[in-house]
């Protein structure tokens, strides 16, 4: 029991360490990246929106992005096989503001057996700007939005960029879930990434990324994407292909409903995981260890007081509260300068835990043949 309580404490020093100085460096470097002055004059910038029954946001969406200040847009939505009134509304854009041009997906089309990758893929042909914005159809941008990213790519010369946005979700249990996603700013070191890109350590949001036309089309794209992942898919495809890519600060300039209720965002995070984690022979210890290390981390407030408590192994009690208050406030540190609410930073512990439990439970979901339903699609 000494011996593994000592690489317990001695482990949550070395994660509390390691969290602090990659979340700090990190947003060091989308400050540095995001300092430049927003140019509203340039290319032509075009913005593709897959939209599947959106008919309680498209309408937001579109009227923000009617008001950018960047001058030179295009608006390409692709009406996916809605059964609500999504099509109603983008057509009622459309006839007012002649950069919208509606299409609607063909049912018959099977450019790629994820439908989101499909529906991006019947847009691209209409395609005619030399940047590409694809966000999705449940987020809002500020009007300095499509000028501050492009701006961001001029700057620095990049072809592809992507970051979070500001989550909302009226629901606590659903924003636990879907603030999983802040693990990638306090482990992933972004500024590291930056310099050294590495495949399977770049991550990528599908509510913002924005590309460089010329090197979507010297990579093959969507289409050379395999599994369901169009987001985290595309930029490693990029990164692969010896492309520059850098995940940025976006949140104060794009907003996302990204699900309505708990159950919702627990299976759309769970997908997520699955998808940026498959069950391959070659990543199960890697995996499985990344697993028990998140439960350790979730554990340890109960086991600092477990070890304050203990007559035997009190002396141990400092080290394992420095190792998680480091882990944990660099948590906070990180969810707040991405616009989360105070209530959500601090519930990292149950965050973990339910990261755990998604990807467990998306683990059964594959090997039962069960899947992923969304949107009335089954995803493999």
């Amino acid at each position: 029991m000494g011996v593994y309580l000592a690489i317990y404490v001695s482990f949550m020093m070395i994660i509390g360490v390691y969290a602090m100085a990659t979340t700090l460096l990190n947003l060091r470097h989308f400050r540095k990246l995001g300092n430049v002055k927003d140019s509203v004059d340039g290319p032509l910038i075009s913005v593709i929106i897959p939209a599947r029954d959106e008919e309680a946001s498209i309408g937001r969406l579109l009227e923000s992005l009617e008001k950018q200040s960047y001058k030179n847009i295009e608006i390409l939505v692709m009406n996916d096989q809605s059964s609500d009134g999504t099509e109603e509304i983008i057509k009622a854009h459309a006839q007012h503001d002649p950069r919208i041009r509606y299409f609607a997906s063909d049912p018959s089309s099977r450019l790629h057996a994820n439908g989101k990758i499909n529906a991006l893929l019947q847009l691209m042909p209409h395609v005619r700007g030399e940047y590409i914005l694809a966000t999705d159809a449940d987020t809002y941008h500020a009007s300095e939005c499509v000028a501050h990213a492009y701006s961001i790519m001029k700057e620095h010369g990049l072809d592809i960029i992507s970051g979070f946005p500001t989550e909302l979700c009226p629901s606590f249990a659903g924003t636990v879930n879907i603030s999983a996603m802040m693990l990638t700013n306090t482990l992933i070191p972004h500024f590291f990434v930056y310099h050294f890109p590495l495949p399977s350590a770049t991550f990528a949001i599908g509510q913002f990324i924005m590309m460089r036309k010329s090197a979507y089309d010297e990579t093959g794209g969507y289409t050379k994407i395999k599994g369901h992942m169009d987001d985290v898919g595309i930029a490693r495809l990029f990164v692969r292909n010896k492309k520059s890519f850098a995940f940025i600060s976006i949140s104060r300039y794009v907003a996302c409903y990204m699900y309505t209720n708990a159950s919702d965002a627990f299976r759309g995070i769970e997908r997520s995981i699955a998808g940026i984690f498959p069950p391959k022979a070659v990543s199960f210890i890697p995996v499985f260890a990344l697993v028990a290390i998140l439960i350790h981390i979730a554990l340890s407030p109960i086991a600092a007081i477990l070890l304050f408590a203990s007559e035997s192994y009190s002396y141990m009690f400092p080290a394992m509260l420095c190792g998680l208050l480091l882990f944990f406030v660099s948590w906070y540190i990180a969810c707040r300068k991405a616009g989360w609410r105070k209530l959500i930073s601090i519930a990292a512990p149950l965050t973990l835990v339910q990261i755990c439990v998604m990807y467990i439970h998306g683990l059964y979901n594959r090997f039962t043949g069960k899947g992923f339903i969304w949107k009335g699609r089954k995803i493999d």
